[in-house]
């Protein structure tokens, strides 16, 4: 994505007034980087001065709905969409996009698009219950940074992990068929015994003791 493609995106997202240091602070481009680009979509309309003294800046249609991704043309990222997103899997346990979009309400083509948006931030992954929140921190930059397929590469990783797990557990379950009991449980009858074997000596050692005085007093 070119500077001019994160600014853009920036500035279709975001609903309040906003100047050249806030944009280079949320896209992480330098401001000597994001001043020039300021000027050419003053030219062109797209965002307007609103200040006389201060060069603060605001779209010029605030309603405008087309993301700047060109990943992602025809999209506008909502921060606060994605937030509630964020909030439906934390409550949930969803494996599948169909699911989730059945519970929030949107198309499934809509929450892959925020899934995929969320999954290139690092703030959502998948674990053995299905799609989980790893992070609610700098979601108001969602759609900023995509990288398209990374929703199959946590599906595979996944899977991959799941696999292994399975052949532990196999791998497991042979060892102890092949070893019998558990080694806690060995240690435990063999204490017994041990401690049956040692109080059948003492009984005898009582004994022996208890013949010993009788014959002393006789």
């Amino acid at each position: 994505m070119t500077s001019k493609e994160l600014v853009l995106n920036f500035v279709n997202q975001y609903r309040k007034p906003f100047d050249a240091n806030q944009i280079a602070e949320m896209t992480g481009l330098g401001v000597s980087d994001v001043e020039p680009i300021i000027s050419d979509l003053v030219a062109d309309g797209t965002i307007k001065r609103i200040s006389d003294r201060e060069d603060i800046y605001a779209r010029s249609n605030r309603f405008i709905t087309k993301s700047a991704n060109q990943m992602r043309p025809n999209w506008y990222f909502d921060p606060q969409a994605a937030l509630a997103l964020l909030n439906l899997i934390e409550r949930g346990s969803y494996t599948s996009i169909r699911g989730i979009a059945a519970d929030f309400g949107r198309s499934r083509q809509w929450v892959f698009v925020y899934l995929e948006a969320l999954a290139s931030m690092g703030v959502i992954g998948l674990n053995e219950h299905g799609y989980c929140v790893l992070t609610k921190r700098d979601v108001n930059k969602v759609g900023i940074k995509i990288k398209p397929g990374i929703l199959k590469e946590l599906i595979a990783h996944c899977n991959e992990l799941r696999k292994q797990q399975k052949l532990q557990d196999n791998l497991d379950a042979w060892n102890l068929k092949v070893e019998g009991q558990e080694p806690l449980e060995k240690e435990i009858e063999a204490f017994d015994r041990f401690n049956q074997v040692a109080m059948q000596a003492l009984k005898i050692l009582q004994r022996k003791m208890t013949l010993d005085v009788d014959i002393a007093i006789e």
